[in-house]
């Protein structure tokens, strides 16, 4: 639909990383959800650069070591 290859794995993504959290990186910020605009209501708002000033109340993972999330991943299936 938006013309990027592959899709999301949320929940995946979750659970590697409870087992191993070394796989990805983030920083802790301020997230919100709009609540007050028609035009976006219910939107995730991350305040990914500081701009308003609200202090942080959300770890956001911006990225992920794909090879190793996959390693963990294909390694954890094939014990199924």
């Amino acid at each position: 639909k938006y013309g990027s290859a592959g899709a999301p794995l949320h929940d995946p993504c979750v659970t590697a990383y409870l087992i191993q959290p070394d796989l990805f990186s983030g920083r802790h910020i301020n997230v919100e959800i709009e609540t007050g605009s028609d035009l976006t209501l219910g939107m995730t708002v991350a305040d990914w650069w500081g701009v308003t000033d609200r202090a942080p109340n959300a770890t956001f993972m911006g990225d992920i070591n794909a090879d190793g999330f996959f390693t963990l991943l294909t390694e954890r299936l094939g014990r199924l």
